[in-house]
């Protein structure tokens, strides 16, 4: 699959963010934005867009919970799961998480 095969998709997915009301339409761009940054390289394994789309989405949201589960304080007495993958966020201190978590 190419990039410009995925260009449809994204077009559609901008014209339901505006749809949406007003405090919704921030999750919708950040949805359209992660389509716009893949590159062809990231799109070879997929031959249906919405599949490619899917799973690149998942992915940021995956990150994301990463993320927040690093960089928020345990419940006293708890330690944080560990995850199968290793990610850069597991590198992160208190000072490097977002301003949220302070």
């Amino acid at each position: 699959m190419r990039k410009m095969e995925l260009d449809s998709l994204i077009l559609r997915w901008k014209k339901t963010t505006r749809a949406l009301k007003i405090h919704e339409q921030g999750y919708g761009r950040h949805l359209t934005d992660i389509l716009e940054r893949l590159t062809d390289a990231q799109l070879v394994y997929f031959q249906d867009p919405v599949e490619a789309a899917a799973f690149f989405c998942l992915l940021d949201t995956r990150k994301k919970l990463d993320e927040i589960r690093i960089c928020s304080p345990a419940e006293p007495g708890r330690s944080l799961p560990k995850t199968n993958t290793e990610t850069v966020s597991e590198t992160l201190n208190r000072d490097e998480c977002p301003a949220w978590f302070a």
